[in-house]
């Protein structure tokens, strides 16, 4: 039997004490790392990811500090502009910035804003139109006198083409009807004035050029002379003068014509465009200009252009018309006989059949004259043509004329078309010396050039805007133009020929008369002026947001001020750019 030993171990009771409260602990933590895995660092809880990651703690107080940083500058920048609402000239800010209710701050908020926006759309409309619309036409502060401008050019052609000692273009017509031969000469001269004649074209062969030499040779040959169908001319004066020395002979639309001051025409066209022997020519030297009027006039009854200096009937140009009754050809006229008329400035080349009036046989006509002058200031030439709706004499260049004028522009551009459609040109129209002359066979292309260019041009002018022309021919910045004003009535030119010479008149020549005159001894101009300058338009801009703001240079230079001197000085004296609180 074995004898049991007791073994009796002593433990101090402060041992088991902190045992016991080290397993407590330890339960404790683990127990409080599985319910909430956090730690407490410095007062601040820091998670596991805080815990394994020591810079984050860094980043989120500076990111806190960010937050307050701006909170900082957020409250400076209310304070300055509430220091700015109370110092500023401007108009209703400082209500901003009164310590007042808020439906009173509202109120002048909505106000301020109402009156900015008004004054924003107001000064939106005054830019549109000082951009689209810079360029006004008004009436000059002041009449212009005669003797400012030239004697209206006088173009005449007569409605017969052919002399009929050299041509019977009626009777050649009737053996062709009649089916009997003519000769190669009649049936060339023929086919040159089927070009000109209204009527009895299709009886001749059709041939698509002419030979241009042996053509201006031939109308030459056929035309009617000046002086074969005047009695006599009077310019200014009552003497009467042959009308051959003032007139020269053109070739235009109506063919051969005389015209009476006008330019030469080497002041008119383009040194290449070729010309026919002494036609268009005036042997004197032009004192004038369209754009600068008259310069260096010694003697002004030698000025060429010729000018009239005064206003009335007896102040003008007169012209006696004769013509023998047996040189009229009904075939190749019109209904009416005896002469178109076209009054131009002096360097336009007239196309009679665009405008023109009729002086007819047995009639005396009087036509008044009233000018119309359009002028532009030298501040309108800065603009673009496209925005003042104009061109300079200069300006725009043109192939065959020296000096730009909307009607030179036209027949241009119609030239250009009937070459490239055609492959010639009509015997009028502007060319060099290897142009070739459309012939009689090419009268369907041209009048289908006619035709498409009417219709071009009015599709054009519908599908654009009102300011757009065809072929780009705007206006003249400076032009003249001759407003008539005629009338006619029976010239009882056999029974005066009775009482005056006592005996009758020669029957077989057919008389009118034509007399031309200012209408007054001055005229009003019409002048191209900006209508908003620079100077304008501040003046209204400032205007506007005087009236709507209170707005003023001084109230500029407040905001500049606030911006950037007051600033830098805040710095300086606070080391804060929004100053001190108080």
């Amino acid at each position: 039997m074995l004898n049991t030993v007791k073994v009796r171990i002593e433990i101090p009771i402060s041992t088991i004490t902190m045992l016991i409260a080290c397993t407590v602990h330890a339960i404790n933590s683990h127990m409080n790392h599985s319910i909430m895995p956090y730690a407490i660092s410095n007062g601040v809880e820091l998670s596991d990811q805080d815990l394994k990651d020591p810079t984050s703690q860094s980043n989120r107080q500076d990111k806190n500090v960010r937050k307050r940083q701006a909170k900082f500058h957020l409250n400076g920048a209310k304070r300055y502009f509430r220091e700015y609402c109370e110092n500023t000239s401007i108009h209703g800010f400082k209500y901003l910035a009164e310590n007042r209710t808020v439906c009173e701050r509202i109120i002048w908020f909505l106000l301020i804003s109402l009156s900015i926006a008004a004054c924003g759309f107001w000064i939106i409309r005054i830019y549109y139109k000082y951009v689209t619309s810079p360029v006004i036409v008004s009436f000059a502060t002041k009449e212009s006198p005669l003797h400012a401008i030239p004697f209206p050019a006088v173009t005449v052609c007569p409605m017969t083409k052919v002399r009929k000692s050299v041509f019977n273009f009626t009777r050649v017509v009737y053996d062709i009807m009649d089916e009997k031969n003519i000769t190669d000469e009649e049936q060339l001269y023929g086919q040159y004035l089927s070009l000109v004649c209204y009527y009895g074209q299709k009886y001749f062969r059709p041939n698509n050029t002419f030979n241009a030499d042996d053509f201006y040779e031939k109308i030459d040959q056929m035309k009617l002379n000046i002086s074969e169908y005047t009695d006599g001319c009077q310019f200014l004066v009552d003497a009467d003068v042959s009308c051959q020395k003032m007139f020269q002979p053109i070739i235009l639309d109506e063919s051969v014509c005389y015209t009476f001051n006008m330019l030469d025409r080497t002041d008119i066209f383009q040194d290449k465009v070729f010309h026919f022997k002494n036609y268009h020519v005036t042997a004197k030297s032009p004192h004038w200009d369209i754009d600068k009027g008259y310069t260096n006039v010694t003697d002004a009854f030698k000025t060429y252009p010729y000018n009239a200096y005064l206003a009335g009937y007896g102040n003008g140009l007169q012209i006696t018309f004769k013509q023998p009754a047996s040189e009229l050809d009904y075939m190749c006229l019109q209904s009416l006989q005896g002469f178109s008329v076209a009054l131009h400035a002096p360097h336009v080349l007239p196309q009679l059949n665009k405008q023109f009036f009729q002086v007819s046989f047995g009639d005396s006509v009087m036509a008044a004259v009233q000018p119309k002058m359009m002028k532009t200031s030298q501040k309108v030439r800065k603009y673009h043509p496209d925005t003042r709706e104009c061109y300079f004499t200069n300006e725009k260049y043109l192939t065959y004329f020296k000096q730009y004028t909307p009607s030179n522009c036209r027949l241009e551009c119609y030239t250009n078309y009937t070459l490239e459609m055609c492959k010639c040109v009509q015997f009028f129209m502007p060319r060099n010396k290897t142009t070739p002359i459309c012939g009689n066979g090419q009268r369907k292309c041209i009048k289908k050039v006619e035709f498409l260019l009417k219709v071009w041009q009015l599709k054009y002018t519908a599908n654009q805007k009102s300011d757009t022309y065809f072929c780009d021919c705007k206006p003249s910045c400076v032009d003249i133009t001759y407003m008539v004003e005629h009338s006619q009535s029976i010239w009882n030119y056999k029974e005066l020929h009775l009482a005056r010479r006592r005996k009758p008149v020669n029957e077989s020549y057919l008389y009118a008369r034509l007399t031309i005159f200012f209408k007054q001894e001055s005229f009003l101009t019409s002048e191209r002026n900006e209508l908003y300058g620079p100077t304008d338009f501040l003046a209204n801009f400032g205007g506007l947001l005087g009236l709507f703001t209170g707005f003023s240079f001084l109230s500029l230079a407040e905001i500049i001020y606030f911006l950037s001197v007051r600033i830098c000085c805040n710095f300086r004296l606070y080391n804060i750019w929004t100053g001190p609180k108080n």
